[in-house]
C-alpha cells in the first residue's frame, strides 16, 4: 500500500490494522479539506481586492504609491 512517515519513522500502511487505516483515511480527508479551504480563502481574498479596487476606481480614488506594491 502506502508508506507514511510519523516523527521521522516510516510505516507501511499494509501492516496497519483496519482501525489504523481508518485513522489514516480521516487524516487524509482532513488534509484535503484544509487544502480546499485554503484555496477558497485565497480566492475570496483576491475577489475582495479586485472589488475594492473596482469601487475605488468608480469613486475616482487613486491608489497611493505605497498601495501599489
Amino acid at each position: 500500500m502506502t508508506k507514511i512517515t510519523i516523527d521521522e519513522q516510516e510505516f507501511d500502511t499494509k501492516d496497519f490494522t483496519d482501525e489504523q487505516n481508518e485513522i489514516v483515511s480521516i487524516l487524509n480527508l482532513g488534509q484535503n479539506s484544509v487544502t480546499l479551504i485554503d484555496h477558497m480563502v485565497q480566492c475570496v481574498r483576491t475577489i475582495q481586492i479586485m472589488k475594492t479596487n473596482e469601487l475605488k476606481n468608480s469613486l475616482g480614488i487613486e491608489d497611493k504609491p505605497e498601495d501599489k506594491k
